[in-house]
């Protein structure tokens, strides 16, 4: 008797044990899959929120190997790099500390918040530490990344509201913002134009405010919340948001190049870059648009240019120039340029830099029929620069339109022949020109083209600003 019912004790507490073990594995599967789970779902959103190789990380040797890639570049491809940089000891004694501070394991956007000071330094919106190009920011927000939930712009003011991010309408607009995360905005605005690139304070401003969000993003890092004051004193929590700036969206032919016939026998010709995937298309926009202009009779032709960042001078030279220009020109004088092994002609030494003068004039169109007869002018702002600039340069030297605005964000000056470098460790990429062109009247003017009518865009929208340029080039 004793025996079997010790052996049934026994039985009940094995069947009692694997109960219990059953039960505890259940529990401890079911944590662990609430673990991997939380686990998986961390790891997404942070690969939602990665920067491409500003999220990676790098070791402190590879940090030193780019900034001797990049040192050793720029100063072989830059014909003179004090043509933009004032101090020039200033800039050597950054790069050394550079060399001292970036000495450890860091991730790309620490690495670019350090390199990215000498942007300012350099003061030249050719010549710079870039913070990711458009198409690969819209990649990043393709793929999750959040931003600033605002587009904005910067004035004489401050740091105010124009949209939500992307375009859409918001009911902030128009506000000033006083405080961002309790940071004032004046000193995140510093912060930042210390790490954009530009000839002058005006340029380095208007191009922050296009890529506020990106630019924030990288010195401040992933927020899923911003703390905004206003200048009214409100304050609001406003979501990040997952949106792609106005700046890097994809724009449309019609976005780039318009024409509007407009009342009073006037004309407004907008033309926010110079270039198109299909150059054919550009030039038979404009062959046409210069036709409507001749049939309407138009009296008065403002060419806007205000918006338009640069490209390549043959869009204004055929696209432009060729139906208003009535003499012979040339769209520089002197220059100086870096030999690279891949633009060298024959006798050039490789890595010399050559000094002359351009000689060859282009030839007016010979056919009347084609020439626009009414009066021209040429509108100007902060953005206009590079290949803008010369083209503002050019109509003003040679009398072939009145430039009407504010000045071009651009030195008259002009750098050019950008070259890119993608730096082997950390994938940040640099720019540099590889020449230096001055204006055909042959000033070395090393300020911003200066507009024959000053109108300021203080305060007003860009319809607003193209409407008083309108009416007070209209009596000329």
């Amino acid at each position: 008797m004793f025996n079997q019912s010790a052996s049934k004790s026994v039985q009940v507490s094995k069947q009692a044990t694997k109960s219990i073990t059953a039960s505890v594995r259940r529990t401890l599967n079911g944590a662990l899959t609430g673990v991997l789970l939380l686990m998986a779902g961390a790891q997404t959103a942070m690969a939602s929120q990665a920067l491409g190789h500003f999220s990676e990380q790098y070791s402190a040797e590879q940090v030193q190997a780019d900034i001797e890639q990049w040192t050793h570049w720029v100063h072989t491809t830059h014909p003179d790099l004090t043509h933009s940089i004032d101090d020039i000891d200033a800039f050597y004694a950054r790069i050394d500390t550079l060399r001292d501070t970036l000495n450890k394991s860091m991730t790309g956007a620490q690495i670019w918040r350090e390199f990215a000071t000498l942007n300012s330094l350099m003061a030249d919106g050719h010549l710079s530490i870039d913070d990711g190009s458009n198409a690969q920011w819209r990649q990043w927000v393709a793929q999750g990344a959040t931003l600033f939930p605002f587009e904005v712009a910067l004035d004489e003011q401050g740091l105010r509201v124009v949209s939500e991010l992307g375009g859409a309408p918001s009911v902030h607009e128009g506000k000033y913002i006083t405080q961002i995360n309790e940071v004032p905005a004046a000193e995140v605005v510093a912060t930042l134009l210390k790490r954009t690139e530009g000839d002058n304070y005006a340029f380095r401003s208007a191009l922050l405010a296009r890529r506020f969000a990106m630019t924030y993003r990288l010195m401040y890092g992933a927020t899923d919340t911003f703390a905004l004051t206003f200048g009214t004193g409100q304050t609001v929590q406003a979501a990040a948001l997952n949106k792609a700036p106005k700046s890097i969206q994809q724009r449309t032919f019609d976005d780039n190049f318009n024409l509007k016939l407009l009342d009073n026998q006037q004309a407004l010709l907008t033309i926010k870059q110079f270039g198109w995937d299909e150059p054919d298309a550009y030039f038979q926009f404009m062959a046409e648009a210069f036709e409507r202009l001749s049939t309407a009779k138009v009296q008065h032709l403002m060419i806007d240019i205000s918006d338009n960042t640069g490209g390549d001078d043959v869009y204004w030279k055929q696209g432009i120039l060729k139906y208003i220009a009535t003499t012979p020109y040339r769209h520089g004088s002197t220059y100086q340029v870096r030999i690279l092994e891949k633009y060298r002609d024959p006798g050039e030494v490789v890595g010399s830099v050559l000094s002359g003068e351009l000689t060859k004039m282009t030839q007016p169109e010979t056919d009347s029929a084609k020439l626009f007869k009414g009066k021209v002018s040429v509108l100007t702002g902060p953005l206009t620069y590079s290949s803008s600039v010369l083209f503002a340069n050019t109509v003003q030297d040679y009398g072939f339109a009145t430039l009407v605005g504010t000045p071009t964000g651009g030195r008259s000056s002009q750098s050019g022949g950008i070259q890119f470098l993608t730096l082997k460790h950390t994938g940040i990429r640099a720019i540099a020109p590889r020449f230096i062109l001055h204006r055909p009247s042959g000033k070395q003017q090393m300020t911003p083209v200066q507009p024959d009518l000053a109108v300021s865009q203080q305060g007003l929208s860009k319809t607003e600003f193209v409407t008083k340029a309108l009416s007070v080039t209209y009596s000329l």
